[in-house]
């Protein structure tokens, strides 16, 4: 089932605290429990340490074992502790031991105890401990102690409690972060999907075509500010092709219209008998035939550059020798024209289709000589960087407006300038250009200071 980035943001973040947080919890418990027990498991052997060596004191005090009465105090406060003490000299003899009910009491509170404590803290392990603990008058043992116990570790109901506490607290702080996390990753996912959805309001309002839609605003967040100024770079693009589009069809209708509306009036004056079918006459309705016949040919050539990018016919040629053939020919426009023209750089052998690099130059080299004035300049340079081919033409023409030369290359964009251009002012030989330097994986780009010149540059690989 798909979901929304919100709620999978939310279930993302919601499961890693999730883990997180139990992961901690669990090792913290185990942690605790651990350090805890080692903590009683040593403060009982302390308290048997001090049994030990009270009765140790006792002989040490009387100089021998005294009588029974005098371990009343030490036992019984065993007792109160859930700890039975019997006391016996080098022969095995009892000097002491608490009453049989006192014993049977004690155990019985040994069980009622360990019963409370499995209530508190959960079931744990439990076992009756006897442990025998030699007693010594210095270095001479004197008799043993046979100390019994509930093990391996004895809680008492306040070591308990606080177990109990610890673990409940660690509860209560686990839910309460796990709905700390998930109120901030809603706040999160409603701030990174709110930008999202809107962007995607907005690509839908431009696939219906409406363009004029307000862009989403932008963020404090890079990438999704890097995604709205893409999409509206893709509007303004999309806009930019719709009036290209809408501009085509009224120049191609109207190119198309006008020798039509000739050749139209003509034949029918012709048929009815107004004009004498004459040779001149016939040839002008062959010349605007040829006319319309060129107008869509022109269409149909981008098309088949960019359809046949990879049937390409590939030679090795020298791209100079070729931008000197080219230059010759256009050497009477450029004396018409009273042009200075130069051809700078060195012999310079590349891996492309000659003809459409020969159409590449003829192109921009006719553009040059279209928008430059008289006694002005054009330069063509071939140079070699980093195993590229640099050819570069600049011209001292009429230049290309700002609002212009970002959409020179378009197919079927027409400015001002370009109008009545070298393919018959349909906006083709720029986009024709693009396309052959596209298909040789190559580039070309333009700088133009409007009003005094432009200069094309375009880049090939020399091998490839």
């Amino acid at each position: 089932m798909n979901r929304t980035i919100k709620w999978q943001f939310i279930f993302s973040f919601v499961s890693i605290s999730f883990i997180i947080i139990g992961a901690f919890s669990i090792m913290t418990l185990s942690l605790m429990d651990n350090h805890f027990a080692k903590y009683v498991a040593e403060r009982q052997e302390s308290e048997i340490g001090e049994y030990t060596t009270s009765l140790e004191r006792i002989y040490e005090e009387n100089e021998g074992w005294p009588n029974t009465a005098d371990f009343e105090s030490i036992g019984l406060e065993s007792l109160h502790n859930l700890i039975i003490l019997k006391v016996y000299d080098n022969e095995k003899n009892l000097l002491w031991d608490p009453a049989s009910s006192d014993e049977l009491g004690n155990k019985q509170k040994m069980q009622d105890n360990a019963s409370y404590m499995d209530k508190i803290m959960g079931e744990m392990e439990h076992d009756y401990v006897e442990k025998t603990v030699p007693l010594f008058n210095g270095e001479q043992k004197i008799g043993e102690a046979l100390i019994s116990y509930m093990g391996p570790t004895a809680y008492s109901e306040h070591d308990a409690l606080f177990i109990a506490d610890m673990k409940n607290n660690l509860i209560i702080v686990a839910i309460v972060a796990l709905i700390l996390s998930i109120f901030f990753a809603a706040l999160v996912a409603k701030k990174i999907s709110g930008p999202i959805v809107r962007v995607k309001d907005f690509t839908r309002e431009i696939a219906k075509g409406d363009y004029t839609s307000l862009s989403p605003e932008k963020t404090d967040i890079k990438e999704l500010d890097e995604l709205i100024s893409s999409v509206n770079a893709l509007s303004v693009q999309l806009e930019n092709q719709q009036d290209i589009r809408n501009q085509l069809s009224s120049d191609i209708a109207h190119e198309i219209r006008t020798p039509l509306t000739t050749l139209k009036g003509s034949l029918e004056a012709m048929i009815d008998g107004i004009w004498e079918i004459t040779d001149d006459r016939l040839q002008s309705c062959y010349d605007e035939v040829n006319r319309i016949t060129r107008l869509i040919g022109s269409i149909d050539k981008i098309n088949e550059i960019e359809s046949h990018q990879d049937s390409l016919n590939k030679t090795s040629f020298d791209l100079y020798a070729l931008a000197e053939n080219i230059s010759s020919n256009f050497e009477a426009l450029f004396v018409k024209k009273n042009i200075y023209y130069a051809l700078n750089g060195d012999p310079l052998f590349i891996t492309a289709d000659k003809d459409k690099i020969s159409q590449v130059i003829t192109n921009l080299l006719s553009n040059a000589v279209k928008f430059t004035p008289p006694e002005g300049i054009i330069t063509l340079k071939i140079s070699n960087e980093k195993n590229q081919a640099l050819l570069t033409i600049a011209d001292t023409g009429e230049g290309i407006h700002p609002k212009e030369i970002n959409r020179i290359f378009e197919r079927f964009y027409m400015s001002d300038l370009s109008r009545n251009s070298f393919l018959g002012g349909q906006g083709i030989g720029l986009s024709i250009v693009k396309s052959i330097i596209k298909a040789h994986h190559g580039n070309i780009t333009v700088k133009s200071d409007y009003g005094k010149g432009s200069t094309f540059t375009v880049i090939l690989p020399v091998k490839r």
